[in-house]
């Protein structure tokens, strides 16, 4: 009989505690264990870890533990409060294998990690698994994410990227650090300002700050100020697809000037309305009502049929290689030039962009580096924006950015000699 009541122990991990199992029920759906105290146990203060031999009271407590298979566990455990110097009122002893915040076991709580730790559940798909309220696995996810972030050290970053993403409407963001190396986020910040930046810069220390090479980034002021203080050294990049999104919202700009407060015709401020995507649209994308659509432009306004010819020969920029850098300086100065000529001052304002960023933009096909990858990660973190239906907490949504995109969790692949 004691060697069965020892394998019973050692099977729920309560070997070398104070408390042993007595019966056991099972039915098809839930498996029911009665613990309670050895002869002769000690009751330990959860405050000062103090034995005592008697207890105040006793009373009976309800514990989930992992569940066998598709029966659930469930632990009545007949626990002890006790009188101890430490305090003046009467305190539950400690209990090794229960969780401290949930009335679960705290091999039940590690479990629960170890699958959202996996990146392959969400907390509502182990929030139905094991039948749990959702609050509790919100908060067990949170916890452990938080310890692992606290335990992280940096990683020492080459070429880094810069983005923002929005974290609410009303223009809430969080600033993102991408290392382009590793394809990883590597740091989360609340906000875009310059002091969301500065963060990153100031935990990675000036030892590290100093070995980044280029920083690729969209030419946000703020940004551009913080890695002029932090990082002066390092070559900062124009990214195209920041500047090119620039280009066809100076384009937007101009058709819906034309079409919305301009001294035109109705009829066609209607047409260059009507126009939206048509203009974002490559050229050699056009179909063929596209094109019929592009020459009815000519015919109705050429100052904007001008500008979208120019937006269509702005690509042309960046089919220059790393040793055609003269070339391009000198594509950049023509292009601005015809730009300044237009009469539509959306153009005019993207020509004094590019001639303000010109070595940005140089930079980014020197180095052939861009912020595609931040691209990318942007989509899955709205992936996981939606998946969640969004996030209220700015912190448990920053962690899960640096857990599903990030170098939270992140183990490095051992390298062969």
């Amino acid at each position: 009989m004691a060697y069965g009541q020892a394998i019973l122990d050692r099977l729920i991990s309560l070997e070398g505690t104070n408390f042993e199992v007595r019966d056991v029920k099972v039915t098809p759906e839930l498996i029911e264990w009665q613990i309670e105290h050895k002869e002769a146990a000690e009751y330990i203060c959860p405050r000062c870890d103090a034995r005592h031999n008697a207890c105040y009271s006793r009373d009976w407590i309800k514990i989930w533990d992992i569940p066998w298979g598709s029966r659930r566990c469930l632990w009545r455990v007949r626990r002890a409060k006790i009188l101890c110097h430490c305090g003046l009122n009467p305190a539950v002893e400690r209990m090794d294998f229960r969780s401290k915040h949930h009335r679960l076991t705290q091999r039940f709580v590690d479990h629960v990690e170890q699958i959202l730790c996996s990146k392959m559940f969400t907390v509502a798909d182990v929030s139905r698994l094991f039948y749990l309220d959702y609050g509790i696995v919100y908060k067990i996810d949170h916890d452990v994410l938080l310890r692992l972030w606290q335990a992280v050290k940096l990683p020492q970053p080459i070429n880094i990227s810069v983005d923002e993403k929005s974290f609410k409407k009303s223009r809430q963001y969080v600033t993102i650090v991408t290392d382009l190396d590793r394809k990883l986020v590597i740091w989360v910040s609340p906000g875009n300002s310059k002091e969301s930046l500065d963060q990153f810069f100031e935990i990675l220390g000036p030892d590290k700050c100093s070995k980044i090479k280029t920083v690729s980034k969209d030419m946000h002021a703020p940004y551009i100020a913080s890695c002029n203080q932090y990082v002066p050294h390092a070559m900062e990049v124009a990214d195209p697809f920041h500047v090119v999104q620039r280009l066809n919202h100076a384009i937007d700009e101009c058709r819906l000037n034309l079409s919305l407060g301009s001294a035109l015709r109705t009829g066609k401020r209607k047409i260059i309305l009507n126009l939206q995507w048509l203009l974002r649209r490559k050229n050699e994308h056009l179909g063929r009502a596209g094109r019929l659509g592009i020459d009815e432009l000519a015919r109705v306004n050429e100052p904007l049929y001008h500008a979208y010819l120019l937006k269509e020969s702005f690509y042309e920029l960046y089919n220059h290689g790393s040793d055609e850098v003269s070339e391009a300086r000198t594509f950049i100065k023509g292009w601005c030039d015809d730009a300044m000529r237009s009469p539509l001052e959306g153009l005019q304002g993207f020509a004094s962009y590019v001639l303000k960023h010109e070595e940005r933009i140089i930079n980014s096909l020197k180095t052939g580096l861009s912020s595609a990858i931040s691209e990318g990660i942007n989509n899955k973190i709205s992936v996981i924006k939606r998946m969640a239906y969004g996030y209220r907490n700015l912190q448990y949504f920053m962690l899960k950015i640096l857990q599903r995109c990030g170098i939270l969790g992140y183990t490095p692949k051992a390298t062969t000699s």
